[in-house]
């Protein structure tokens, strides 16, 4: 008989006749393996965005203080730079006032390194700024990326789970429509029509 229902598993299955078809076990498998992937990508998204939201802003606002053009703020961001160039610039004129030779060149040298210094820091303070525009695009570029990654994962299981389900729907109503001309003809063949 090769125009009647499949065998499945064993036995004859006429499931389809009373709307059990649709998807086979595999395919029911499957979209549910999707639909659960969908609710964990979705639901890590949720999770993890906001974390990364508070963590991220902790740094771009130390990049907000670099951009701010307040020398106060600027100082306190860059302290462990101005305190390891002060420490440097400490060391030479240490060494300058104990090693080098007395006279004019020991003098000018020792005189000239506070305004080096200060210019030093300058250029640190300047360039906080620069540093701050990158930090703060490099922030707001890993936010897009996050918040786009995971819902991309979760949007594309739930697209992939609503297809399958979707084919297993089509796949149905045929099989339905099969056996309601199969019943038709039954029918027809034992009124004599």
């Amino acid at each position: 008989m090769g125009e009647g229902p499949e065998e499945e598993e064993g036995g004859c299955s006429l499931s389809f006749l009373f709307g059990g078809g649709g998807q086979t076990s595999q395919q029911k498998a499957l979209t549910g393996v999707q639909t659960e992937s969908a609710k964990f990508g979705l639901g890590e998204a949720k999770k993890n965005l906001p974390k990364a939201g508070e963590t991220l802003s902790t740094v771009g606002n130390f990049f907000q203080a670099l951009m701010s053009g307040d020398r106060n703020a600027i100082m306190n961001v860059l302290a462990p730079e101005v305190d390891s160039l002060t420490s440097q610039y400490d060391t030479g004129r240490k060494t300058a006032e104990e090693f080098a030779p007395r006279g004019g060149g020991r003098g000018a040298a020792l005189e000239e390194l506070p305004f080096r210094k200060a210019g030093e820091i300058n250029k640190l303070v300047q360039g906080a700024e620069d540093k701050g525009a990158a930090g703060l695009t490099s922030i707001s570029s890993l936010f897009g990326q996050l918040g786009l990654g995971e819902l991309s994962g979760g949007n594309t299981a739930a697209n992939s789970a609503f297809s399958n389900t979707q084919a297993a729907k089509e796949n149905q109503q045929q099989q339905q429509a099969a056996a309601g001309q199969a019943v038709g003809s039954l029918i027809a063949l034992l009124v004599g029509l």
